[in-house]
């Protein structure tokens, strides 16, 4: 099964509008806050950088030092308080917090950006699990390459994409073969997605799963038996 396929036009080029947008902070997110300024280091309650928190900068070390989006879409801030940033992106994020910040800090510059962005790959795929991303934006077509590909008894035509938004979970069944998927909402995924690939209806019966021995041991047996009855 070939994926985006288009029978119209096989040797055409195909453009397809699809706007990237941009990730807006939900609850429970977590947000890793950059803060720079003119003043002294001791001076700037809002530095992390390594000397001062100690450690890397792996996804691990920003998850140490990152801000939780609580229920209600508010982030606790050093001096300044709770924050609401809920449904903002990270660059209207960062403008926010930085304004905040020009009543205590000498020219501050904010930059945000998620930690732990992650999607889950499930079903008949080569490497079912859940994978961590860092780039603004991934496709369906990444995630599945992630998990090494849909394998030999997985639907190539359809997927499945849970998405969580606010108190509701949505599901889409997306068709893979076909050039459209490059126009539709769920081309691009949302951090905390979940990609489920159908297995094949053929894959109960496959030649891995179908109980040949069995079959192979009665036919031997009922021949052995047929043997000793014509012989006797």
């Amino acid at each position: 099964m070939v994926y985006l396929q288009d029978l119209s036009q096989e040797d055409s080029i195909v453009n397809y509008s699809n706007s990237r947008k941009k990730v807006v902070i939900k609850a429970f997110d977590q947000l890793y806050i950059q803060v720079s300024s003119f003043d002294d280091g001791q001076l700037n309650f809002m530095s992390n950088d390594a000397n001062r928190y100690g450690g890397g900068r792996s996804e691990a070390d920003l998850a140490m030092v990152a801000y939780t989006v609580d229920s209600n879409g508010f982030i606790e801030l050093p001096i300044i308080g709770k924050f609401e940033l809920l449904g903002l992106n990270s660059d209207e994020a960062a403008d926010k917090i930085r304004e905040e910040l020009e009543l205590y800090l000498n020219a501050p510059t904010v930059k945000l950006s998620f930690v732990n962005k992650n999607i889950t790959v499930l079903g008949s795929v080569e490497k079912p699990g859940r994978y961590f991303y860092a780039s603004e934006h991934l496709n369906i077509l990444q995630a599945l390459g992630m998990a090494g590909d849909i394998s030999v008894y997985g639907n190539r035509k359809y997927a499945v994409v849970i998405r969580e938004k606010g108190d509701v979970v949505s599901k889409n069944r997306v068709d893979l073969t076909t050039i459209d998927l490059l126009g539709d909402d769920s081309f691009y995924l949302q951090p905390n997605d979940v990609v489920y690939v159908e297995p094949l209806e053929k894959r109960k019966w496959g030649i891995e799963t179908f109980p040949w021995a069995l079959i192979l041991s009665s036919i031997t047996t009922f021949i052995l038996v047929a043997n000793y009855i014509k012989n006797n």
